[in-house]
C-alpha cells in the first residue's frame, strides 16, 4: 500500500517537471520561447559620458528594468541577419520588443526611432522638461557593447545642432531664449534566439534623452 503512494507521488513528480519543461520551450507563451535575455556586461552610462559630451548620462534600475522585460519577447527572425552597424528600430518594424518597450514606458517617453533629436522645438516650453526615446538593435556575435554604444554615441555628435543650449520660446511672450540642458538613460540588453538549429545573437539598446529648459530667459537677441 505504502509502495503504491510513493509510486503515485514520483509519477505526479514526474508529470509535474514535464508540464513545467513544455511550457518554458513553447514559444507561445509569450515569454520569447527560445530567447534568452542576458544584462549587460559592461557600464553602458559610463561609456555613453566618454564617447559624447552633450548629453550627461544617468543609471536608472525603472528604464533598465523595462527593456530586460520588453526583449523577453525578442523573436529569431527580427534579431538573424543583422549587420555590425546599428540600425534604428521603429514601430513600423513590427520588432515585437519595440512595441512591448513602447507600452512599457511612461506616456512622455515618446518613443520613435527617427525622431529622439530637438532640433525641431516646437514642442519645447519655459521651465518644462520633454524625453524623447530611441531603440537600436546590432548583430552582437563578435563585438563588444562598448563598440556598439560608442556608434550611437557618434550618432549624437554628428550634429550639436540637435542638442542647442538655446531654444527660442516664442509662446507665450515675450519672445526669449532659454538656457536647455540634457540628460539621458541608456540601457542595453543581449537577446539570443533558436529557431529549427540555428541561433543569433543581438543588443538591443534603449536611449532615451529628457531636454530641460530653464524657466527664465536670457533676453538673448535672436
Amino acid at each position: 500500500m505504502k509502495l503504491n503512494k510513493v509510486m503515485a507521488l514520483a509519477l505526479s513528480g514526474l508529470m509535474a517537471v514535464s508540464m513545467l519543461a513544455g511550457c518554458a520551450g513553447d514559444p507561445s507563451n509569450g515569454d520569447g520561447g527560445n530567447t534568452e535575455v542576458t544584462p549587460p556586461a559592461s557600464d553602458a552610462v559610463s561609456i555613453m559620458n566618454e564617447a559624447q559630451s552633450l548629453v550627461k548620462f544617468e543609471a536608472n534600475t525603472d528604464f533598465d528594468a523595462a527593456l530586460a522585460a520588453a526583449a523577453k519577447k525578442g523573436a529569431h527572425k527580427e534579431v538573424k541577419g543583422l549587420s555590425f552597424k546599428v540600425k534604428a528600430v521603429t514601430n513600423t518594424d513590427k520588432d515585437p520588443i519595440y512595441s512591448e518597450l513602447d507600452d512599457k514606458l511612461t506616456v512622455n517617453d515618446h518613443l520613435d526611432s527617427n525622431d529622439w533629436f530637438f532640433e525641431d522645438t516646437t514642442n519645447s516650453k519655459a521651465g518644462m522638461s520633454y524625453t524623447k526615446t530611441a531603440l537600436y538593435k546590432v548583430n552582437a556575435d563578435g563585438l563588444t557593447e562598448k563598440a556598439a554604444l560608442e556608434q550611437i554615441a557618434a550618432i549624437m555628435k554628428k550634429d550639436e545642432a540637435n542638442y542647442p543650449e538655446l531654444v527660442w520660446i516664442g509662446n507665450p511672450t515675450p519672445n526669449t531664449n532659454h538656457e536647455a540642458s540634457y540628460t539621458g538613460r541608456v540601457s542595453v540588453v543581449t537577446v539570443n534566439t533558436a529557431d529549427s538549429g540555428e541561433t543569433a545573437t543581438a543588443y538591443y539598446i534603449a536611449i532615451s534623452v529628457t531636454q530641460s529648459v530653464a524657466r527664465d530667459g536670457l533676453n538673448v537677441a535672436d
